[in-house]
């Protein structure tokens, strides 16, 4: 079960972020809003979970297809623009570290 939840939440990061991608540069601001609070409140929803270590293995989904995203392609294209838009969404990659490493020492909550 515990594989399970982990495969889940790192197919999750994966989804959210290239979907963070996709929609931060539409209707400034509404896309970057919407690509930063589904982000985040995915990862402090799994923070807060019976099972808060899983909020690591989606950071870390959430950072690889994002690291994928930055490499950009052969011809030289890029789908993450060196503007405020893509430094605000790269910033908040390195916001979800921080909770990422504080899943790391998760406790199961009692009761749950």
């Amino acid at each position: 079960m515990t594989l399970l939840r982990h495969a889940a939440a790192l197919l999750l990061g994966l989804v959210v972020s290239l979907a963070s991608v996709a929609v931060h540069r539409s209707v400034f601001p509404l896309g970057l809003v919407l690509a930063l609070v589904t982000t985040y409140a995915v990862a402090w929803w799994l923070l807060r979970s019976a099972h808060p270590r899983t909020v690591t293995t989606y950071v870390a989904g959430w950072l690889a297809a994002f690291a994928v995203v930055l490499r950009g392609r052969p011809e030289g294209d890029f789908a993450l623009a060196q503007d405020l838009k893509g430094v605000v969404l790269t910033v908040a990659g390195l916001g979800l570290v921080a909770i990422g490493a504080a899943g790391l020492h998760g406790r199961r909550r009692s009761g749950t």
